[in-house]
C-alpha cells in the first residue's frame, strides 16, 4: 500500500528547495523515496509542505532510519524550529481521464 508523509515546516521556498536537493543528493540511491513534492500554503506564506511518497510504509521505516535522514532531519528541525509530520496510508487514488 503506498504510504506518504506531509511534513510541515517554516521556511522559505529556496530554504526547502536547498534542503531537499542535499538530501537528495546525500543519500543516493539509499534514499526509497519515489517522489518529493514542495508546497508553500497560500493562506500562510512561509508554511511549507513537503509531501513524501514511499512504495510501502515499510519502505518509509526504512528510509526514516538512514543515517544520512536522521542527519538531515535533525538539522531540518533546527533550522525551522519545528516540522509537524502527517503519516497517511494512501488507500485509493482518483485520476481524472484526461
Amino acid at each position: 500500500m503506498r504510504f506518504i508523509q506531509l511534513i510541515e515546516f517554516e521556511a522559505t521556498r529556496e530554504q526547502a528547495e536547498t534542503e531537499i536537493e542535499g538530501y537528495i543528493a546525500a543519500a543516493g540511491a539509499e534514499t526509497t523515496v519515489r517522489r518529493a513534492i514542495l508546497c508553500e500554503d497560500r493562506d500562510k506564506p512561509g508554511t511549507l509542505v513537503r509531501i513524501v511518497e514511499f512504495d510501502s510504509y515499510e519502505d518509509a521505516t526504512v528510509n526514516n532510519e538512514l543515517e544520512v535522514t536522521e542527519e538531515r532531519s535533525a538539522e531540518v528541525q533546527q533550522d525551522t524550529g519545528g516540522v509537524e509530520f502527517r503519516n497517511l496510508d494512501a488507500f485509493r487514488t482518483y485520476e481524472p481521464s484526461e
